[in-house]
C-alpha cells in the first residue's frame, strides 16, 4: 500500500502577507503548471531502467536539479512520492505547490535543518517507493551536486536514479536555478541515466565520489538532450 506523510508546514514565522501570498501563488501557479503541461507531449527516455530498478530494489532514490522541479512535479503528480523542500518562503511555496499535486514534502535542507530532513528522509525511503531530491537545491551552485543524497543512500543502501528534464520551447526563470517552464503544446523529455549504487563504506571519500558521480550523470544526460532539442 503506498503511504504519504501529511503537509509539513515551515515552522519559521512568515508574516500575515507572506501566508496570504502562499495561500493564493501556490494555488495559482499549481493550476497554472496543470494547464500549461497538460497541453503538452511527454516522451521518457530509458523509462525501462526507471521500472527495472523499482521492480529489482522495490525502492529507489531520485536525483534530478532543481531548474527541472516544476516538470518533476508533474511527471510524478499524485504518485505519493515523496521529496524536500526548504524552511525558506520559496521552500513552503514548492512544498504548496508540490502537495497541490499529490507529492508529498519533508521540510529542512543542507543549510538549516539539515539532519533532521535526513532522518527524515531515510524513515520515508522505507515507506514510499520513490524519494526525489534536487541535489543543488535549495539556493545552489546551479547544476553542482550536494552530498546529501549520497549520504542517504550510504544510510538506505538504495540505489540513485539520475532523472534529468529537457523541453523543445520553454521560458526560463531569471532565478539561481533558471527554472523552466514549459510553453504550451511543447514536448518534455523525461530522461533516466543507469541507477548508481550506494556508497560502498560511510566515508567522507566514499560520500565524495558518489555524489560526483550523480553530479556527472545529470549534466552528461542534461547536456546530451539539450544538443538534441537545439
Amino acid at each position: 500500500m503506498r503511504r504519504t506523510v501529511p503537509f509539513q508546514p515551515s515552522p519559521l514565522p512568515f508574516t500575515l502577507w507572506q501566508r496570504m501570498g502562499l495561500s493564493v501563488s501556490s494555488f495559482a501557479i499549481s493550476s497554472f503548471l496543470k494547464a500549461v503541461c497538460s497541453t503538452c507531449e511527454m516522451e521518457y527516455r530509458n523509462k525501462a531502467v526507471f521500472d527495472s530498478t523499482l521492480s529489482i530494489h522495490g525502492r529507489t532514490l531520485l536525483a534530478t536539479w532543481h531548474e527541472v522541479l516544476g516538470l518533476a512535479i508533474w511527471r510524478y503528480r499524485n504518485s505519493g512520492f515523496v521529496t524536500l523542500t526548504s524552511y525558506s518562503f520559496d521552500g513552503e511555496l514548492a512544498a504548496r505547490i508540490s502537495w497541490r499535486c499529490g507529492i508529498a514534502a519533508l521540510r529542512g535542507s543542507s543549510s538549516r535543518g539539515g539532519a533532521k530532513a535526513l532522518l527524515a528522509l531515510e524513515r520515508a525511503a522505507k515507506e514510499n517507493s520513490t524519494v526525489g531530491i534536487t541535489v543543488d537545491g535549495p539556493k545552489g551552485p546551479r547544476r553542482e551536486a550536494k552530498s546529501g543524497i549520497a549520504i542517504l543512500a550510504a544510510r538506505t543502501r538504495l540505489p540513485i536514479l539520475p532523472n534529468v528534464f529537457a523541453v523543445s520551447r520553454l521560458w526560463r526563470m531569471r532565478s539561481w536555478d533558471r527554472l523552466m517552464i514549459p510553453k504550451p503544446f511543447a514536448t518534455i523529455v523525461c530522461a533516466y541515466a543507469d541507477p548508481i549504487p550506494p556508497p560502498q563504506e560511510n566515508t567522507i571519500e566514499a560520500i565524495e565520489q558518489t555524489r560526483f558521480q550523480v553530479e556527472q550523470s545529470l549534466n552528461r544526460l542534461h547536456d546530451s538532450l539539450e544538443q538534441e532539442l537545439g
